[in-house]
């Protein structure tokens, strides 16, 4: 089986396991980093590490780490390469956060780009703890980047914190009133709450502020006909 079909095994048919299989007759670095990220796919920490580490991945060793709670390796690790790329500078800026530190300021582009799937995978992974730190930094990370209510927000509904969600996105609509996605998200919330009346609203003023926003234009469509 080519490279290409095992993706489709991935990505297609989420057929992970017989990926996994496929991959690991194939023995090279590639592999070994796709073996890491379908391992950290299922929570299987410690092989993802193990095949991360094959693969000479620093970024998802340093992944691993956080998510072991070591810190101090994962700063060690990061710090080594720490010129290297964009990421790997976000990761420190995050390793900083978790441990009540300053020293890697982030940029608009790096929260933008990770903010959200690294919160993600720390609800995947239950790290309670490093999740409350996150998110008590909000204005922190707010100097850097204003949207950052909207990305917490999102994360927190995604993960069925709803209180804590519609707290996030008003915030973030003090901030960003035109800003149709956040309108949409929590008309979202509201609808799944079954609060109709104020999702309706909502998607109203997402479709008002920007009348070109297809999701907005299509959920009333199915609310109102």
């Amino acid at each position: 089986m080519n490279y290409r079909e095992i993706l489709d095994l991935v990505y297609i048919k989420k057929n992970y396991s017989e990926a996994k299989r496929q991959l690991k007759l194939v023995n090279d670095s590639r592999s070994f980093n796709m073996l890491g990220k379908l391992n950290i796919q299922e929570e299987n920490l410690e092989e993802a590490a193990f095949y991360f580490n094959k693969a000479q991945n620093i970024i998802g060793c340093t992944y691993c780490h956080i998510l072991n709670e070591n810190l101090t390796e994962a700063r060690i690790l990061a710090s080594t390469v720490s010129n290297s790329s964009s990421i790997i500078k976000w990761l420190l800026v995050i390793i900083n956060v978790l441990e009540n530190t300053i020293g890697e300021y982030p940029t608009y582009f790096q929260i933008r780009n990770f903010y959200e799937q690294d919160l993600e995978l720390l609800f995947k992974f239950k790290k309670q703890n490093y999740i409350e730190r996150i998110i008590s930094n909000q204005i922190y990370f707010e100097y850097f980047n204003r949207e950052i209510y909207k990305y917490t927000g999102r994360v927190l509904f995604n993960n069925r914190i709803d209180n804590q969600a519609e707290v996030f996105l008003k915030k973030s609509l003090d901030i960003f009133y035109n800003d149709p996605e956040t309108h949409y998200i929590l008309g979202e919330l509201y609808l799944k709450q079954n609060r109709i009346e104020e999702a309706i609203k909502s998607f109203k003023t997402s479709n008002a502020v920007n009348t070109e926003y297809k999701p907005a234009q299509n959920k009333l469509k199915d609310l109102l006909n």
